[in-house]
């Protein structure tokens, strides 16, 4: 039992050697076979994180660029007001973290003994202090100082004192450091599938970690650190590899090395075809049909702010609270990477589209001469650009349904119990752009565990920004070249000058729907702001709302459990 990590996590069945029959855990870890699958468990509890439902009410909920539609959001982590140190998911995830980091340590305390070469012994225990490294890196920018543990811990301990912030990083830049140092791991996985860490990945874990430091620490050297660390990643690469094609359905991209490290699945090799994935093609989109529909399953939440933007857009002033710059455009006009990463025509199903999939199936590359149900136009498209759509093929897009993001499709369940009109229901519970960048055209199955698409942790366009955000805070001139990088490969003009905003902005398409916008935010220091401006629930009052709420609880189950933590320990504001 580890109650050393607070909610009596107890230990991973996995490590009882009761499961090995008559073999102790020493003797069987000590084969080639067992230690190995001391490293794949340690894989293999990533994707209690990355791959779970509730990683958008982990990373994304509470920011700007997600709100609730037909299905609500998470409304204590999505609103603050009601969130509290019970809460059952901030208590999964601290939980899920330190499995992890235990199951990451096991590789290194059953390394010695184990009959393999040294070659592989130092990497797969490098592997895991990795691996432990990005739970740790989670667990510090969500819920600041936590336990720091160092070894793996086989016996009961009955608790160790809440670790200062600053301890926590300077323990997770030590390993990585010490990681890269030692040089045993792969340069490079990425073409390989990308699933295990690499050098690559330590770097590029490292200059993350530099760089959240830096800011949650007052370090201004470690903006230098972690520029040069995002460098010695990107080392003179450019971003060359088409955007459509990183993401294209079929998963063909997810072995590029732009993708440094990865949750890896793999389809072909797969026991459980039907739902042995993973959900994120049902993230970020509202309803777009039934399993009688023959659609893909989604979770009706987490939905794109376009409204927000749109808003702007129009130029519209008459509200209270005043936009700045950057919320004049996020998905600029000719930005290649929003037709990727949101869907635009939804065919009608049964005229000439057995379902939803069969687009992609069938390597289309327009919908002309197809019924198109519903047109989700850009939040720059004017009712000129409509009119000119629908003429392209006007027998098959008459009637199309024009679904644009507005500010009523947010909370729909307000209007359950109103009589509403077909088209009134169309427009308000099926509203916005359902985001296509993580579908998978292998499965077509209605079901929302049927992703086997990676999942990417660190890939080399969010080193550009990495690289950018860490050169703009020491002034160097190189900050506006990184993220300048970024831009040309969107088919958008460079900027001539940068900001913490514009950088934002660049997150915000890049890597929408990966990584932590809330992590992104709370760097930053614009989690009030960018709410304040952008998240329905919370305009104008998001100062309130949040309050001192500038990190997650600390789950009350592991104050309880851990003799060395008190409800001193708790974060401010709860």
């Amino acid at each position: 039992m580890w109650l050393i990590w607070g909610v009596a996590v107890g230990c991973d069945d996995f490590l009882t050697p009761e499961n090995k029959s008559n073999v102790s855990d020493v003797e069987y870890f000590s084969t080639q076979t067992g230690f190995e699958s001391l490293a794949a468990n340690a894989y293999e509890k990533l994707r209690n994180v990355y791959a779970t439902t509730s990683y958008v009410d982990y990373f994304q909920a509470g920011t700007d660029l997600y709100c609730s539609a037909r299905n609500k959001n998470d409304q204590p982590l999505h609103e603050y007001e009601n969130l509290t140190p019970e809460h059952s998911k901030m208590k999964d995830l601290y939980t899920y973290c330190f499995n992890g980091i235990r199951a990451a340590y096991a590789v290194k305390y059953y390394a010695a003994n184990a009959a393999v070469s040294d070659d592989l012994r130092n990497k797969r225990v490098d592997e895991g202090r990795v691996i432990a490294a990005n739970f740790y890196y989670i667990l510090v920018n969500i819920f600041g100082g936590v336990p720091l543990i160092k070894e793996y811990v086989e016996n009961v301990e009955t608790g160790y004192p809440r670790a200062s912030v600053e301890a926590v990083y300077t323990y997770i830049i030590e390993e990585l450091e010490d990681v890269i140092s030692t040089n045993y791991l792969e340069n490079s996985t990425a073409t390989s599938g990308g699933g295990r860490a690499s050098m690559e990945a330590a770097r590029g874990l490292l200059a993350k970690t530099y760089l959240a430091a830096a800011w949650d620490l007052g370090k201004n050297e470690y903006f230098a650190k972690a520029g040069q660390y995002a460098d010695a990643v990107i080392n003179n690469r450019s971003l060359n590899t088409p955007f459509a094609k990183l993401w294209k359905a079929d998963g063909s991209g997810d072995d590029s090395e732009e993708f440094i490290w990865d949750v890896e699945y793999d389809y072909a090799s797969a026991s459980n075809k039907v739902n042995g994935g993973h959900p994120w093609s049902s993230f970020y989109c509202n309803y777009v049909g039934g399993g009688e529909d023959n659609g893909k399953a989604t979770t009706s939440s987490y939905v794109p702010t376009v409204h927000a933007l749109e808003y702007f857009a129009k130029g519209d002033t008459t509200s209270s609270y005043v936009p700045t710059v950057h919320a004049l455009e996020y998905f600029a006009k000719g930005d290649v990477r929003y037709d990727v990463t949101f869907l635009k025509e939804l065919p009608k199903i049964d005229k000439g589209f057995d379902s939803y999939w069969d687009f992609y199936k069938d390597n289309k590359e327009s919908y002309v001469g197809y019924e198109i149900l519903r047109y989700y136009p850009a939040w720059y498209e004017t009712d000129e650009d409509i009119a000119a759509w629908r003429a392209i093929d006007p027998e098959n897009r008459a009637g199309t349904f024009i679904l644009p993001m507005k500010e009523n499709t947010f909370d729909p369940q307000n209007l359950n119990n109103a009589p509403m009109t077909y088209d009134q229901f169309v427009l308000q519970v099926y509203g916005g752009s359902p985001c296509r960048k993580f579908d998978d055209s292998q499965t077509a199955l209605y079901s929302n565990q049927t992703d086997y698409r990676d999942i990417h942790i660190i890939t080399l366009s969010e080193m550009y920004l990495v690289a950018a955000e860490a050169y703009f805070k020491v002034g160097d001139t190189k900050a506006l070249e990184r993220l300048n990088e970024v831009r040309r490969r969107a088919n958008l003009s460079p900027e001539a000058s940068i900001d913490i905003d514009k950088i934002l902005k660049e997150r915000a398409c890049e890597l929408f729907g990966q990584g932590s916008r809330w992590i992104d935010l709370r760097r930053t220091q614009k989690l009030v702001e960018y709410n304040n401006l952008y998240n329905p629930q919370l305009k104008e009052k998001a100062a309130t709302a949040i309050g001192q709420k500038l990190l997650r609880p600390i789950p009350q189950a592991a104050i309880d459990a851990n003799d060395k933590m008190t409800s001193a320990d708790q974060n401010p504001g709860y």
